[in-house]
């Protein structure tokens, strides 16, 4: 039942992004065909796919991060807003199954559209540059020059991202009673971690732990994902959202 309610509440930005979706995929690939009857994008295979993979996963952690948000805000919170969360709480059903139910239509919802953003960019960007891994003899764990391309570290990376963006925003929205202002107190979370992280590296020449895709500096280990004890701790963060949201919601007196 509340997956269907879920679904019926969000599905109105699922089909505003979609859209906006086809329309921005379209108009990236007019511009390739352009490029390349003009020849501008002829050239190295290896940079052609360093391109591919880029944009492909640019548009992918935009969706993370913009759907992450939206989506989240769409749950539980949103019932708060609307009166219809004590409704929902008070029916046979324990609570936490009202947390779990939201927390897992919502990160399908968002996984999916993840999905078939990569499916639109990466399919209309082959289709105007061409099959170029073909002509490469390692893809998927690629080195050119300074730049290190490692496919399964940035899906994780992205993967992870989706899920902190997600989790945080959804526990702030339970926590406050308020799609609105779990929004907020999440990008101001996010935010905050940001400057205190940059201020750490211009000072001290420190950071931390970070799930930055776009570094591919060779002088690390991998494009942009944190060491491995960084990854398990970023994915315990995220499935730790929805246990603090069923305690905050065990909490209320409702």
């Amino acid at each position: 039942m509340y997956l269907w309610k879920y679904w019926r509440d969000t599905r109105r930005s699922v089909f505003v992004y979609l859209g906006v979706l086809a329309w921005v995929t379209l108009f990236w690939l007019y511009s390739l065909y352009r490029a390349n009857r003009l020849h501008n994008i002829a050239g190295d295979p290896r940079i052609l796919w360093v391109m591919m993979v880029g944009i492909t996963f640019s548009f992918i952690y935009l969706c993370a991060i913009v759907m992450g948000f939206i989506t989240a805000a769409s749950n539980v919170g949103s019932d708060f807003v609307k009166g219809s969360a004590e409704f929902l709480i008070t029916r046979p059903r324990p609570r936490r199954h009202f947390v779990w139910a939201g927390w897992l239509a919502g990160m399908g919802e968002l996984f999916a559209l993840m999905l078939i953003t990569g499916v639109f960019v990466f399919g209309a960007t082959a289709f105007a540059v061409g099959p170029v891994w073909r002509q490469l003899p390692s893809p998927i764990h690629f080195h050119m020059d300074q730049d290190i391309l490692d496919i399964p570290r940035m899906m994780v990376s992205v993967a992870l991202t989706a899920g902190v963006v997600f989790g945080l925003t959804y526990f702030m929205s339970v926590l406050l009673k308020s799609s609105q202002r779990g929004v907020i107190s999440s990008l101001g979370v996010l935010v905050g971690y940001l400057g205190v992280n940059a201020i750490l590296k211009t000072l001290w020449g420190h950071s931390l732990p970070t799930m930055d895709f776009m570094d591919r500096s060779a002088s690390v280990d991998s494009w942009h994902v944190a060491p491995l004890l960084a990854m398990v701790g970023w994915a315990l963060l995220s499935l730790a959202f929805p246990f603090a949201a069923q305690a905050a919601l065990d909490r209320m007196d409702i």
